[in-house]
C-alpha cells in the first residue's frame, strides 16, 4: 500500500526531538541519551561503516499513522497524534539503512511506562510492516506470553483496519488474523502467544514482543528469531515496562541493551 494514496501528507518533524536532547533540553537517562547521540554521530561516521540515513524512508513510516486512528476513550475516531519522542525512535528504526538498500536495523529494545499509548503505537508498527513494507507474503505477529496478552495490540489493530475506509479496502480480517485482500497475496498479521498449539514453522517479516519483562524465558524470542532467515530486512521489536525479576529474560535483553549503547 502507498502512503501516497492516503488522505493526506505530512511532513513530521521528528528531529526536534533528538536536538532538545542534545541541547539539554529535555532530561533523559543516560542509556536514551547514548542512542540519541548515536544518531548524530553516524550521521557524520556511518558510512565509513556502509550505514547511511535516508529520510524518505522515515517519512514513509512516519506517514502511514496517518491512516490509523484511535478506537477508545475520549480520542476514539481521532488519528493517532505520535510523540515527538515517538516520532524521533520510529524514524531511526525505519529510516537507518545498509549500503544494500536494506534496514540498519533488526531488533528494537524499547522501555516505557504505563500509559505512554503503547499498544496504539505498536498496532501501527505492525501495520506498517504488514501493508506499507513492500513484503511480499509478509508475515507479521504480536507475541506474548500469552495469547490473551498477544491480543491486546492485536485487537488494536484490528480495530484500526475497521476504523478506516482505506485499510478496509486492502485488508481483511477473519477471527484474529488480517489478511491481504489482493489477489495471490499471503500476507498476515497475527496474534501469538507462548501457549498457542504451535510456535513452529513461522516466518515472519515483523515480530512485536510485548510485556518482555513477563517472558519467563527466550523461548518466544528464539523461535521468532529463528525463522527469520528468509527475510532480507526482518525487525523484531521488544517493548517492556520495567520488571523486577533480575534473573529474568527480559532483563537479560535489558543488559544487552545496555552494552550495545556502550
Amino acid at each position: 500500500m502507498s502512503v501516497a494514496s492516503g488522505p493526506q501528507t505530512r511532513s513530521f518533524d521528528w528531529n526536534a526531538y533528538g536536538l532538545a536532547v542534545m541541547a539539554g533540553e529535555i532530561p533523559v537517562c543516560r542509556w536514551t541519551m547514548a542512542a540519541v547521540k548515536r544518531h548524530y554521530q553516524d550521521l557524520q561516521t556511518g558510512h565509513l561503516r556502509g550505514l547511511w540515513f535516508s529520510e524518505d524512508h522515515a517519512q514513509h513510516a512516519l506517514e502511514s499513522f496517518l491512516f490509523f486512528r484511535h478506537s477508545k476513550g475520549e480520542w476514539a475516531g481521532q488519528v493517532f497524534e505520535l510523540s515527538p519522542w515517538q516520532q524521533f525512535w520510529i524514524a531511526l528504526a525505519f529510516g537507518w539503512m545498509r549500503d544494500d538498500g536494506t534496514r540498519r536495523f533488526r531488533e528494537v529494545w524499547e522501555e516505557v511506562p504505563r500509559k505512554n499509548g503503547k499498544s496504539t503505537k505498536l498496532a501501527g508498527i505492525g501495520l506498517y510492516l504488514f501493508s506499507f513494507d513492500g513484503e511480499g507474503g509478509a508475515e507479521v505477529y504480536t507475541a506474548a506470553t500469552k495469547m490473551e496478552q498477544a491480543k491486546i495490540t492485536h485487537g488494536e489493530a484490528m480495530r484500526m483496519v475497521e476504523a478506516s475506509p482505506l485499510l478496509r479496502r486492502h485488508i481483511g480480517i477473519k477471527l484474529n488474523e488480517l489478511y491481504d485482500l489482493r489477489p495471490g497475496r499471503a500476507d498476515k498479521f497475527c496474534p501469538l502467544g507462548r501457549d498457542s498449539k504451535s510456535l513452529d514453522g513461522l516466518n515472519p517479516h515483523g515480530s512485536i514482543l510485548d510485556e518482555v519483562h513477563a517472558h519467563p524465558n527466550r523461548e518466544v524470542y528464539d523461535v521468532i528469531k529463528s525463522g527469520l532467515g528468509a527475510r532480507r530486512q526482518p525487525l523484531i521489536w521488544q517493548i517492556t515496562t520495567a520488571g523486577f525479576d533480575l534473573s529474568s529474560f527480559g532483563f537479560e535483553q535489558h543488559q544487552y541493551a545496555e552494552k550495545v549503547l556502550e
